[in-house]
């Protein structure tokens, strides 16, 4: 890959490599589990597939005229997805309440290099920026973006009730099969709104019998570029 830099995240201390992916848009890998954050045959394209065309395009045809979106997201990670939700939210004119739940947040100087030459290096200092544990409204030409950044363990964290779309972008199976479990997945059921979806780049047989283990009807869908699948969730 091109474009390739290494530098120490002080919140984890273990050594990220950026990578550009075949969009040209970024990625992180992280050696210590030879893995990295977003497709590297294209991570915005991945993100956009996955959250937005088939999370929150989805919800608003099947809310018309909905004046506001609850995002429930599991890992903040690079903010791409919170971000993409920024442009979706400017783009149609309906609200986004956003929130987040992080373990181990990227440390800033590292979100300075990563999103520091893209369109999105002001809305990442504000969003990475932005206080844990409360809510901050980002500023944007239209539409209104409001975010909550809950520093937890997702075993422990809260979870606020009436979520209409959440976007489940856990490291895959593999790397961390803790995060696929139906003990996760039960209280994410009964958060969401009786007209809400879960959305996951995952298809993995694992993740699909703990998704419908909880009660949440699947959609089995076409994943972005080289993946076959990708799914959708819904209240049984």
């Amino acid at each position: 890959m091109g474009n390739e830099a290494t530098w120490a995240d002080s919140t984890n201390d273990e050594a990220v490599r950026v990578l550009t992916t075949d969009d040209g848009s970024k990625t992180l890998y992280l050696p210590g589990m030879d893995e990295t954050y977003h497709s590297t045959h294209g991570a915005i394209t991945e993100s956009r597939h996955v959250y937005i065309r088939h999370g929150l395009d989805c919800w608003l045809r099947e809310n018309p005229g909905a004046a506001e979106v609850r995002v429930f997201e599991m890992g903040l990670g690079t903010g791409t997805n919170a971000l993409l939700a920024m442009d979706w939210s400017e783009e149609t004119g309906c609200r986004v309440a956003f929130y987040s739940v992080e373990k181990f947040p990227l440390a800033k100087p590292v979100m300075q290099v990563y999103w520091g030459d893209t369109v999105y290096a002001e809305r990442s200092e504000a969003l990475h920026g932005a206080d844990w544990e409360q809510w901050t409204e980002i500023p944007m030409a239209n539409g209104v973006f409001r975010l909550f950044k809950h520093r937890s363990d997702i075993q422990s964290a809260e979870i606020p009730a009436a979520m209409d779309v959440v976007f489940w972008d856990a490291f895959g199976p593999k790397k961390q099969t803790g995060v696929w479990r139906e003990a996760l997945f039960r209280p994410i059921y009964d958060s969401l709104d009786a007209r809400g979806l879960l959305v996951t780049y995952s298809s993995a047989g694992e993740v699909k019998r703990a998704l419908k283990g909880v009660g949440f009807a699947l959609e089995k869908l076409d994943g972005p570029p080289f993946k076959r699948h990708m799914l959708r969730a819904r209240k049984g």
